[in-house]
């Protein structure tokens, strides 16, 4: 019975529900139960997410104030923004990012630092200096970790105690009535804080990187000054700016390095350089001044000097930049997607370059074939890319579906054949590098190859295809192709193996221009080879730059030539397997290039 409008009864007839009916109903049932999710979604995402954002802005709001040796410094946490450990100055940053996977970070910086007063601390002896600035630092470091580690707790409970007020009032507004039990409540949510807590402190545990300082990053004039190491003495004494923390930073940073180098890589024997994908820009004069700095012994080039493969391209004032280089510091090369024939001809004929392998017309196509030199006691190969600019189907592509095949067989024909697989591999797959020191192979192609301790290749796909067809054969792979360099995690393998993918140092030149594409960094790197050919470390050098760079630039003399566009990143190698007793070094010279077996 229903009620009518004039108070009396009304019997309700069962008329059958109608599919817009139940169609609303469901509806309705939908909303509520989306509703109650959405409620119960934000109550929870309120009690986890406000203790969190208090912990960041009391962090960010209190930094501790330490005082070392009478510099001022202010030492910062933060959540989320800027995992790590790092160190600010006004001419730069330093920063170790792979401390662990939790993300909290530390962060140094000096405030209002009286230059003259640093420079009476000094007393003209600044490595003694900086090595009281490290021991007292570091004395104070319990201090520094006992007050972030508060802060961050005591913005935990100051979080819940906020979420907790804005629930009640929440369900005062509501006229709901006060909860029987709101203490326990209020326990609970506590007790799970603190859980959570300590589930994320035993990740931090778990994910700690004993390493985390064999992998550092310098920005700005800092890193800049890591391009001139003969220089940077002299820079230091002669800047005023330099007592700012820069030598502080430094010197400690010179200190960690020199422990990381005595304790656990052998000595340098030699210096390999790594550029690629020039496209005819004006940077070989810097090449050169960094090749200087850094005393580099050996440059590999993995191809794209050009832009579209004719002979024209390479001007003689651009193979007179080349030759300069070359003439003191001997270079590998090989050919890109946008190096022709005609182009490798070229390259051949310049004094100081060694062209490895071939790249011929062949049909409707090219092929390419690997070539292998003995340089200083390393075996080093190198494959040029089988396609060229402008060429005619898969040879001229980009679309990756089109062109991966094709770099994948032309890298199967020219190293894959009569390989046996797994030949020079230990039981876990790791390379067992075991090259003679001045030339020469063990065996036929049929039998088993020499390892490799560097084949280089155009694209990182070839290079991939590389390690593919010889397993275990090759100790680390070069590339570039793609306009950046891979990150520094992805530099070293599992099982100890090396993939370097290089920038363009040419900062892609006119390669933008024809594209249309944003100019790229400056990017190349510098590698350190022990005296028992372990590659022990890697610096990677990007800089930034407004302009393109189709005219020679005036010659880099000094840090401030870059200003704050240089970052460097230092990698540190876990050890390789290369066989015992192996020897590297300058004096054992370079041999003439030779068809890599199977070729």
């Amino acid at each position: 019975m229903a009620r009518t409008p004039d108070g009396g009864e009304q019997l309700v007839l069962p008329f059958p529900v109608t599919r817009a009916a139940r169609a609303r109903q469901l509806a309705g049932r939908t909303v509520a139960v989306l509703g109650r999710v959405l409620e119960f979604a934000l109550r929870w995402a309120l009690r986890l997410a406000l203790p969190l954002l208090c912990a960041a802005a009391l962090l960010q709001a209190f930094p501790y104030h330490a005082t070392v040796q009478g510099v001022p410094f202010e030492v910062q946490g933060s959540l989320f923004s800027r995992p790590g450990l790092s160190a600010d100055t006004t001419l730069g940053s330093w920063e170790f990012p792979q401390v662990s996977g939790v993300p909290f970070g530390v962060h140094v910086s000096p405030e209002d630092v009286d230059v003259l007063e640093l420079t009476r601390l000094a007393n003209g002896d600044l490595p003694a200096f900086v090595q009281r600035l490290q021991a007292d630092f570091t004395a104070q470091l319990p201090r520094i970790a006992t007050w972030l580690i508060g802060e961050f707790l005591l913005g935990l409970a100051i979080g819940l105690g906020v979420a907790g007020a804005i629930n009640m009032s929440v369900r005062y507004l509501r006229g709901r009535p006060r909860r029987a039990h709101e203490l326990r409540y209020r326990a609970v949510e506590a007790g799970v804080a603190v859980v959570l807590t300590a589930a994320v402190a035993g990740y931090g545990v778990v994910t700690y990187n004993p390493d985390w300082v064999r992998e550092s990053r310098l920005t700005g004039t800092l890193a800049a000054a890591q391009l001139f190491p003969g220089q940077l003495s002299a820079y230091y004494s002669q800047q005023s700016k330099a007592l700012d923390v820069l030598g502080s930073v430094v010197g400690i940073q010179a200190a960690l390095q020199a422990q990381i180098e005595s304790d656990q890589t052998p000595q340098t024997a030699l210096r390999i350089m790594y550029v690629s994908d020039m496209h005819l820009g004006a940077n070989w004069p810097l090449v050169g001044q960094y090749a200087t700095n850094y005393d580099v012994d050996l440059i590999i080039d993995t191809g794209d000097e050009s832009e579209f493969g004719t002979r024209e391209e390479l001007t003689p004032s651009y193979l007179d930049g080349i030759r300069a280089v070359t003439a003191t510091t001997p270079m590998l090369w090989i050919a890109g997607n946008h190096d022709s024939p005609a182009t490798v001809e070229v390259m051949r004929t310049v004094p100081g370059v060694t062209v490895l392998g071939t790249k011929t017309a062949s049909g409707d196509g090219y092929e390419v074939t690997a070539g292998v030199v003995q340089a200083y006691g390393l075996t080093i190969a190198g494959l040029s890319d089988p396609r060229v600019y402008g060429a005619a189907g898969a040879y001229g592509a980009d679309n990756p579906s089109v062109v991966d095949p094709l770099e994948q067989e032309a890298v199967r024909a020219a190293v894959g054949a009569d390989v046996q697989d797994g030949a020079g591999a230990t039981p876990d797959g790791a390379p067992t590098s075991s090259a003679p020191a001045t030339g020469g192979t063990t065996g036929g192609a049929a039998a088993s190859p020499d390892p490799i301790d560097v084949f280089a290749a155009h694209a990182p796909v070839a290079a991939e295809a590389l390690r593919k067809e010889l397993p275990g054969l090759i100790r680390q792979t070069s590339s570039g192709h793609v306009h950046a360099q891979n990150d520094n995690n992805e530099v070293q393998r599992n099982d100890g193996t090396i993939d370097l993918v290089e920038g363009s140092t040419g900062a892609g030149g006119l390669d933008n221009i024809v594209r249309g594409t944003h100019r790229p960094p400056i990017e190349f790197s510098i590698e350190s080879v022990g005296e028992d050919c372990q590659f022990t470390r890697v610096i990677r050098f990007s800089i930034q730059s407004a302009a393109p760079t189709l005219v020679a630039p005036p010659e880099p003399s000094t840090p401030q030539a870059f200003g704050d566009d240089v970052t460097a990143s230092t990698v540190y190698f876990r050890p390789q397997h290369i066989q015992a007793n192996r020897v590297c070094g300058t004096e054992l010279g370079i041999t003439a290039a030779k068809p890599w077996p199977g070729s």
